[in-house]
């Protein structure tokens, strides 16, 4: 049984199944997966035509991104293993082709559901058809594979914001899921939209909390097992130090900290942020799956830090502005932030160390021929803060408990190949490297 055997050992000669491989958790998990798991068979991605590109191009053009430079000089037979399968999940069938369709019940053993539309205000209808009908086409086509051995399905940590404290359990559903469908059926408005979702700060939330109990009350006889990442960041080690491809979650709001160009939070400083470096997602994902057993109740592992190895938004500040002025990384000098519980003052703030200097900085432009840019720039930071104001303002206490016990459960050797505890980052050391990453891989400097 795989639970006495390597995790590595445990995709031997198997097969994954995997959609959401193009984003920014999908290809670490790709790497990891073909890097660490030398015996895998074959990684089938589930991926959809783009802009004219076929899924065979984007995958190509993902190979060439710097993240796989480690396994095309030492494993570069192990690319062979991809394979594109055309599909969307926001289709009936997943838009599969039979032939497709037939290969993936044949040979598949391990489904990693990790799709999602992760937009805080993508449309409702949008969102349930994407998280959550999604989740069900992925589940039911497992349910016909005829040697699966586990269904992974990638959660959030933000699914149950309605807690202070949120456990590794699967809580009541905030809304039946046929009610919804029902609702859906005849048209909701903005108002009704927002009386669903219930004190949930977007559709996001909503329907992944929906998803959760999608899986856990359809899995049937199927090995399944969800695991929920808090605001994932860049790569801690793996695969290379500080990896980052993209500006989703914490990395814009706290870059336009570090450049000077955003002074103030509607924050308590002492609210814990809850960050995970994606290769500790990656590695999670890996283990859960190999340790997945069939039973009624679905595992849940929270993958977060809040709970056991909290630092504080304003920590995380401090270091961050620390890193900004040893690199002198900053646009606008002296990087600073204040923090306070009140909007006005938030308004206040934001007019007069940051609205006014954009527009002087601009007239000053303007006047020695240049473009303004300042006042669309503040613009776009405002924007930034504004979507992320209920997670700054408010704090959680997400435990990873299960995850810690997980871990502790396997062998030193993979411990060491699959690090997924989160009381063994160092914060000191984590946030420079979560900079480093932005200055090098987002910003390009």
């Amino acid at each position: 049984m795989c639970e006495y055997q390597a995790i590595a050992d445990c995709y031997d000669g198997q097969s994954v199944f995997m959609t959401g491989g193009t984003g920014f958790l999908g290809k670490v998990l790709l790497e990891k997966l073909l890097y660490s798991c030398s015996g895998i068979d074959k990684i089938y991605l589930l991926v959809r035509e783009k802009q004219g590109a076929t899924p065979q191009q984007r995958v190509q053009k993902i190979l060439e991104q710097p993240l796989f430079s480690r396994l095309k000089e030492e494993k570069p037979k192990a690319l062979d293993k991809i394979v594109p399968i055309v599909g969307d999940i926001s289709e009936p069938q997943l838009g599969l082709k039979a032939d497709d369709e037939e290969l993936l019940v044949e040979k598949v053993s391990f489904v990693y559901h990790v799709a999602a539309t992760i937009k805080f205000n993508e449309p409702f209808e949008q969102a349930m058809n994407v998280n959550v009908a999604g989740t069900g086409r992925v589940l039911n086509l497992t349910k016909r594979m005829k040697n699966i051995k586990a269904f992974l399905y990638v959660s959030t940590a933000y699914s149950n914001t309605d807690r202070k404290v949120v456990e590794e359990v699967i809580y009541p559903a905030p809304a039946s899921l046929n009610e919804v469908k029902k609702l859906l059926e005849i048209g909701l408005s903005d108002k009704q939209v927002k009386e669903l979702i219930n004190g949930r700060p977007n559709t996001y939330t909503f329907t992944k909390a929906l998803a959760e109990h999608l899986v856990a009350d359809n899995h049937g006889r199927i090995p399944a097992v969800i695991i929920r990442p808090s605001i994932v960041t860049s790569s801690e080690r793996e695969p290379m130090v500080g990896w980052i491809d993209n500006w989703f979650g914490a990395s814009a709001l706290f870059t336009s900290i570090m450049k000077g160009l955003n002074r103030v939070l509607l924050a308590e400083p002492d609210n814990r942020l809850d960050l995970i470096p994606v290769d500790y997602v990656s590695n999670l994902i890996i283990v859960a799956a190999a340790r997945c057993k069939c039973a009624k109740k679905v595992d849940v592992y929270n993958c977060s830090t809040s709970g056991d190895n909290p630092i504080t938004i304003g920590q995380f500040a401090e270091l961050a502005i620390a890193d900004s002025k040893k690199h002198k990384f900053y646009d606008v000098p002296m990087p600073m932030v204040f923090f306070t519980s009140y909007k006005w003052m938030v308004m206040m703030i934001t007019l007069l160390t940051q609205t006014l200097p954009a527009y002087i900085a601009d007239i000053f432009l303007l006047i020695r021929g240049k473009k303004a840019r300042y006042v669309k720039l503040q613009s776009r930071v405002g924007h930034i803060r504004d979507t992320l104001e209920y997670f700054t303002l408010n704090t959680w206490s997400i435990s990873a408990l299960k995850t810690r016990e997980l871990s502790k459960s396997l062998s030193p050797s993979d411990r060491q190949l699959f690090p997924c505890d989160p009381t063994d980052i160092d914060w000191k050391t984590y946030v420079p490297i979560y900079c480093q990453g932005i200055r090098q891989f987002l910003c390009k400097r």
